[in-house]
């Protein structure tokens, strides 16, 4: 099922990348998107009561807009995920995650040439390159906090909306926020295994600029 809805969302993309009427001039933006990890969480079955944290997220970003409503993006992030505790007796236990990730975008776009609302769909691949935990509580900490993270490959897809606003000169500036759904999972889900799912997920916004590599002036002519 997992496997099933990563291969959907590379369907997706590349049938609407297929499709007709396509710009005569197309358009090459590249830049940068830095925001934040509202929420972490990590989908433990069984629960784990985990606390509010929020992390970086930021990287590089390619978009190449092939038709009047559709284009393609590409983006290199470092994004942090995990989770975090809190005992009884006030004790904080946080686990961060730190990845590379590389998403592929699907970019579904509508509105004026100058002020543009936007849908992003896709899955996307990482891996883990750092990994930091604080020091399991003093008193019955779960499995969770002194068990190794045993798989450093994750992949997900994910969903987003944003606004974006185009300027004649200085290029692109842009809004967005995503909900992020992992279709992998840290721990193993084995049967006899401690838990059965433990799969990252993340509520993202990021603020960002691209810039107009074609500069196409004339786009914005009447």
């Amino acid at each position: 099922m997992k496997k099933g809805l990563f291969i959907l969302s590379l369907i997706f993309i590349c049938s609407c990348a297929s499709a007709q009427y396509k710009f005569k001039r197309p358009e090459l933006y590249v830049g940068t998107n830095q925001g934040v990890a509202l929420w972490t969480h990590v989908g433990f079955d069984p629960i784990v009561e985990q606390s509010f944290d929020v992390r970086y997220h930021g990287g590089i970003t390619v978009r190449y807009i092939i038709q009047k409503y559709f284009g393609i993006q590409a983006e290199l992030n470092y994004t942090q995920r995990g989770w975090s505790e809190k005992s009884s007796k006030g004790e904080r236990y946080s686990h961060k995650l730190d990845y590379l990730e590389l998403p592929l975008v699907s970019h579904i776009m509508f509105g004026s040439r100058t002020f543009k609302f936007y849908v992003h769909l896709g899955p996307k691949i990482r891996v883990l390159v750092n990994d930091y935990a604080t020091t399991p509580f003093s008193e019955n900490p779960g499995v969770q906090q002194t068990k190794k993270i045993e798989s450093k490959f994750d992949y997900s897809v994910f969903g987003g909306i944003g606004v974006e606003y185009r300027t004649k000169w200085a290029g692109a500036f842009f809004f967005e926020m995503r909900y992020d759904y992992g279709l992998g999972n840290i721990f193993s889900v084995r049967k006899g295994e401690d838990f059965s799912k433990a799969n990252n997920q993340a509520v993202t916004i990021s603020v960002g600029f691209l810039f107009d590599v074609l500069s196409r002036k004339d786009y914005y002519k009447p």
